[in-house]
């Protein structure tokens, strides 16, 4: 279970890279004119889709782990509603650093959006997967942020490395937010 859950991280991932990529979108296509002329700030609707998109990763990652329970039941299987909770919210760090990279893209890269949003997630499993298929040396395998990932349910969150990846994600977010805000409306 714990391997399916870390790859719940990829489309969670890809569905907050997808809604900042939609904003640069409706920006560039100029569907945020009225909005941009009220008084809300630039940074302020920024960081409403950020807000949004992030709730959105949580009610994934929840809906996933609820759904894995029922699943489990059904077939009787055992496995605990904390159990599937836990494994589920595990990767849930891992969706918001590539939600944090998609929203510094905004900011310094609009056209980049999908490729840095995606890079944590999906670059970080195939990371993964080449080192111990290839058998890299370690380090090159603890560039990914999997590697620092517990298998939950199976063992406790390493709450270190999860601290560490929440805290990265609000600085990347933080720093796209002050990008976007001095950047050009275009992009």
């Amino acid at each position: 279970m714990a391997t399916l859950f870390a790859l719940l991280a990829v489309p969670i991932g890809a569905f907050a890279t997808a809604r900042l990529n939609a904003f640069v979108a409706a920006e560039v296509a100029g569907r945020l004119t009225l909005l941009r002329a009220g008084p809300v700030s630039r940074v302020r609707l920024l960081a409403a889709e950020v807000g949004s998109a992030s709730a959105g990763a949580v009610a994934l990652a929840v809906a996933a782990g609820l759904a894995t329970w029922l699943g489990t039941t059904v077939v009787g299987a055992g496995l605990p509603l904390t159990a599937a909770l836990a494994g589920t919210l595990n990767v849930l760090p891992l969706a918001l650093l590539g939600a944090g990279a998609a929203t510094l893209a905004v900011g310094a890269a609009p056209r980049l959006v999908p490729l840095l949003g995606m890079l944590p997630t999906a670059g970080g499993f195939l990371l993964t997967v080449v080192t111990e298929s290839v058998r890299a040396p370690a380090w090159i395998g603890a560039l990914s942020p999997y590697a620092h990932l517990a298998a939950v349910p199976d063992a406790a969150p390493n709450w270190t490395a999860q601290g560490v990846l929440v805290a990265a994600a609000f600085a990347l977010a933080a720093l796209g937010g002050w990008a976007y805000g001095r950047r050009d409306v275009a992009g």
